[in-house]
């Protein structure tokens, strides 16, 4: 059965603006978060939802055939505890998750990070999914979150065959303080960590339109040959052609 409703957690954010307009021409969308956003979108639907309450959650999640979860602590997050990554990142993903099932939804797209899977020293570059990862000092907080959130949703599809897919973002560009790529001196390994929101959202929307992979992870970065993870996987399975390359920075021969 095609996916027709979709509820989009997290839909006050940066990057929710992206994937509301690809998708609200297409399908019906049911927009979350613990404030309005901004912008209307015509066609859609607002619902006050914490993600952090199941009940709430189930209750929004209610006749949608998939969920794109967007709900994490992203901008200012450095400095905050421990406890709220836990609250917001964790449990919020282990209620979106539970809710699906309860309300029979039919796909889950979580939107993860490259953070969840940092390449190991010794890793062949650019990362595949799949490769050896070690995670660093450097915004533990939220990588562990990332990555527990995929462990979640691998347990619901294991155990509940939930269809799962984990988006993994880049380094989204425009969003809070990032400042953007820019060519190092010297270029002797893959480098470029970054994405278009909009291709973000592409990617979002061919996962959403995939009906052969029920489990998965992609990474969701530019289409470049020095992109430090891998995007073509991606291109394989699911389409996904990234069309915002910084063609003015200059790639990898």
């Amino acid at each position: 059965m095609a996916i027709e409703k979709i509820l989009i957690t997290g839909a006050a954010g940066y990057l929710a603006q992206f994937i509301i307009e690809r998708l609200h021409t297409t399908y019906t969308l049911t927009l979350t978060d613990i404030v309005e956003p901004d912008r209307k979108y015509d066609g859609t639907t607002f619902i006050k939802a914490d993600v952090t309450e199941l009940s709430e959650i189930e209750a929004a999640c209610a006749e949608h055939d998939a969920v794109v979860h967007l709900v994490a602590l992203v901008r200012e997050r450095h400095g905050k505890p421990l406890s709220l990554y836990a609250e917001v990142m964790v449990k919020g993903t282990w209620n979106v998750a539970e809710a699906c099932v309860r309300q029979g939804v039919k796909k889950l797209v979580n939107i993860s990070s490259i953070s969840a899977c940092p390449p190991a020293p010794e890793t062949q570059l650019p990362y595949q999914v799949g490769n050896k990862f070690q995670f660093g000092g450097g915004d533990l907080y939220y990588s562990l979150s990332k990555y527990l959130g995929e462990q979640i949703g691998l347990a619901y599809h294991q155990a509940h065959g939930l269809k799962v897919i984990h988006v993994r973002p880049g380094v989204i560009d425009g969003d809070g303080l990032n400042p953007g790529p820019s060519a190092p001196d010297v270029v002797t390994e893959p480098w470029f960590v970054y994405v278009d929101p909009r291709d973000v959202a592409q990617c979002i929307e061919c996962v959403i339109k995939n009906s052969d992979v029920n489990y998965g992870a992609y990474n969701a970065v530019a289409g470049r040959k020095d992109s430090r993870y891998d995007w073509k996987q991606a291109e394989k399975d699911i389409g996904y052609s990234p069309e915002y390359n910084w063609k003015e920075i200059p790639d990898m021969e």
